[in-house]
């Protein structure tokens, strides 16, 4: 029988068993991973990926943790951490033309693309201020704010990508990823592995990026509440509207879009409680985990605002986050 452990340690000291999600999670909600490992450079992400090809064994990439929900149950597998620690030398923008590129590596948090982009007089990030977890993790589900997205800025995306059973790299151009609204080709794919990209930047003044930094950051703290959660739940509704059912809604068609968060309110949902769950009192596309929630009481929720938003609106709700 293959020991399991011995034939990860051979190549890969830092592999564990056993290890508690939850404290990967901006949750703070998950179960054990029955394998996992912390990896710190491209190299041993290929490696890991490729031996639990080899002895048959599902896993999952976990980057900042945000936008994901891991059943509290566990996964009877391997996760694996791609994250480091990036310094402000790490980002160097390269001018290109007339515009300046920096290859973004896929587990630098996006607070830190913010900032360094900022420091350095470069714009083109001032929207994802405030937004938690990763460049992978923002490119993964087209994360976008102020109604501009990740996708919008982006050259070229390095991955690791699995086919035949072999692991091998490879360069997708912008349209290859098929960028949609909180969608790409790399969600939930996990043939697909986010390993860096070039996004697009322009100089400017930098009392001027900060200024509009500042005031994206107000906004959003104006209505994004505190405590542990994943991120917004579910997708805008961008699909077709019953207006002579619900004349209410008139207001969205020219915004070509109807927030979750709204939908969720008029069915009264604000405030409710599953176990240690609850929808945001102050945005309602946001569950909070109120210091003893389980992934369990977060599931019935997401089902109990599809239920009730289906029956008032006739609207199919999708949701925004992923699940381990």
């Amino acid at each position: 029988m293959t020991d399991i452990k011995q034939e990860f340690k051979k190549f890969l000291p830092r592999f564990q068993e056993n290890v508690v999600l939850k404290n990967y999670s901006t949750f703070h909600i998950g179960g054990k991973a029955r394998y996992f490992l912390k990896a710190e450079n491209e190299t041993e992400l290929k490696l890991a990926i490729q031996k639990a090809l080899d002895l048959n064994i599902d896993f999952r990439i976990l980057g900042g943790g945000s936008n994901t929900l891991i059943n509290s149950q566990g996964f009877n597998g391997l996760v694996i951490i791609y994250k480091n620690n990036p310094q402000p030398k790490d980002f160097m923008p390269v001018k290109i033309n007339e515009d300046y590129f920096v290859e973004a590596e896929a587990d630098w948090p996006l607070h830190f693309l913010v900032n360094e982009s900022a420091e350095a007089g470069f714009s083109g990030l001032e929207w994802a201020v405030g937004i938690p977890g990763s460049v992978g993790g923002a490119i993964n589900g087209n994360a976008g704010a102020f109604g501009i997205a990740i996708g919008d800025i982006l050259e070229t995306i390095n991955v690791l990508e699995i086919k035949n059973g072999i692991v091998f790299e490879n360069v997708y151009n912008k349209q290859d990823c098929e960028f949609e609204y909180r969608k790409s080709i790399f969600k939930n794919n996990k043939n697909l592995i986010i390993l860096s990209a070039k996004i697009i930047l322009k100089r400017s003044k930098p009392e001027d990026i900060k200024n509009k930094i500042a005031e994206n950051l107000a906004r959003r703290q104006n209505h994004i509440p505190t405590g542990f959660s994943i991120g917004s739940i579910f997708k805008n509704y961008t699909g077709e509207i019953d207006l002579e059912k619900h004349p209410e809604l008139n207001d969205f068609v020219d915004r070509g879009a109807i927030p979750a968060g709204y939908l969720i309110e008029q069915c009264g949902l604000k405030g409710k409680v599953i176990g240690g769950a609850k929808i945001s009192d102050k945005h309602a596309n946001f569950i909070i985990n109120t210091g003893k929630a389980n992934s369990k009481d977060v599931l019935e929720l997401i089902n109990l605002i599809k239920n009730e938003v289906r029956k008032k609106f006739n609207i199919e709700l999708e949701e925004e986050i992923k699940f381990i």
